[in-house]
């Protein structure tokens, strides 16, 4: 009984994550075409067409070893170009920071803690990436890695966005950046990001799904 109740709430957040990722890449093409308009139920229909080729086309999580790397570098990239973009211009004089957050409630601090919470939250697949790998064992040895790169990243976008945008940001770090040709690219880099995000994921809810109906 509660394998099962484990298995729904795992699962079905990945499915639920997976179904934010379409809103996101919706909006990741709302701001490459931003000369179109687009309304965002189209745009994320859209990036559904897309995406149904590239899904049926990724079948082991062992994969997409190369994709991941990709997927870093394209991170590192949306980021560099978002702050060098925010760099260029300038601090705007209204921006105001503070060492506490004005007005800070109990709303604030549980919307804060639960995007870090889900920032860290891919814990649920290490066991996925575990099962096919040659050496079990040895997976910790790329959590060494990959943790500090995310703490350090994430720690980097905090500072630098409040410093730059303060306690009001436009949503985040790319729509904050003015429309123009760092905009359109940086919406490109995560347009790319999270379509990959986006098919290892389903690789684990696919094979997930096929042992339930088809073992």
């Amino acid at each position: 009984r509660y394998a099962g109740g484990t298995f729904v709430v795992v699962y079905g957040y990945t499915l639920l994550g997976n179904a934010s990722y379409l809103l996101v890449l919706g909006t990741s093409l709302q701001g490459v075409f931003y000369d179109a308009r687009l309304c965002l139920a189209a745009a994320s229909g859209l990036g559904a067409l897309l995406l149904a080729p590239l899904v049926v086309g990724l079948r082991r999580l062992g994969d997409s070893v190369a994709l991941c790397f990709f997927n870093l570098l394209l991170v590192l990239l949306c980021v560099g170009v978002a702050f060098g973009e925010l760099a260029a211009r300038g601090r705007p004089p209204c921006v105001e920071t503070h060492a506490v957050a004005q007005g800070l409630d109990f709303t604030a601090v549980f919307g804060g803690a639960t995007n870090l919470v889900y920032a860290y939250a891919g814990q649920w697949m290490y066991f996925e990436m575990m099962t096919e790998m040659e050496a079990p064992a040895d997976f910790p040895k790329a959590f060494l890695v990959s943790g500090p790169i995310m703490v350090s990243l994430y720690l980097l976008v905090a500072c630098l966005g409040y410093y730059y945008l303060g306690g009001t940001p436009a949503g985040s770090l790319v729509e904050s950046v003015p429309a123009g040709p760092a905009y359109r690219a940086a919406q490109g880099l995560l347009l790319l990001h999270v379509t990959i995000v986006y098919m290892v994921k389903s690789v684990v809810l696919a094979r997930s799904a096929h042992g339930r109906l088809a073992p």
